[in-house]
């Protein structure tokens, strides 16, 4: 199997790097957000319904963006150049991320939109939110480059490869199936487990 194509002009961006600079970027800004009059049991709590906003918005975007119609295969649609290039090219490690300043600006726009709904709760909100980017990132990359741990991260690294390799229009969840088995897109084999 071909692990990359080297005709597309796709950008590449080394996931390690990534990671480690969006969890600085994420440090950096629940430090900047001390001062927030929250108590600390709030911040806490914020930083986590943060890291379950981005799995669901993460699980909404793989689900209906990036495989919204068969375009998703097609070299000449925006969907190919963000998802399906992957999809044809899976151990191509250097697709799994998005380009770094593209990263750091989306995580600026969605850090503006949370500001106008939660206000300074974003400092303890939006951390939560980019390291739970991160943490996909990270899983994401191992899943495709190392073999399966041997302990409960393995399941992720399986409930991945079905998506990849059995069923495409299942397991959408990369770093956590919650939201797979909350809108019953689990794979018929994982579900079989379950009963």
């Amino acid at each position: 199997m071909n692990t990359s194509n080297p005709k597309l002009k796709i950008p590449k961006t080394n996931s390690r790097l990534a990671v480690i600079i969006y969890i600085v970027i994420a440090i950096a800004t629940l430090l900047a957000g001390n001062s927030v009059s929250v108590s600390l049991i709030n911040k806490i709590v914020y930083f986590i319904l943060g890291l379950l906003f981005f799995t669901l918005i993460k699980y909404l975007m793989h689900r209906f963006l990036y495989h919204s119609g068969p375009d998703y295969k097609d070299e000449r649609y925006w969907q190919y150049k963000f998802h399906g290039v992957h999809h044809e090219f899976p151990t191509d490690t250097g697709l799994l991320a998005l380009p770094i300043p593209l990263a750091i600006l989306l995580g600026a726009v969605f850090f503006g939109i949370f500001y106008l709904f939660l206000g300074e709760v974003t400092y303890s909100f939006w951390p939560g939110f980019f390291i739970g980017y991160a943490s996909y990132l990270r899983i994401h990359y191992l899943a495709h480059s190392r073999k399966p741990p041997k302990n409960f991260l393995k399941y992720l690294w399986r409930h991945h490869h079905l998506h990849h390799y059995q069923y495409e229009d299942k397991a959408y969840g990369v770093s956590s199936p919650l939201w797979d088995f909350v809108f019953g897109t689990l794979p018929p084999q994982e579900l079989r487990k379950k009963r």
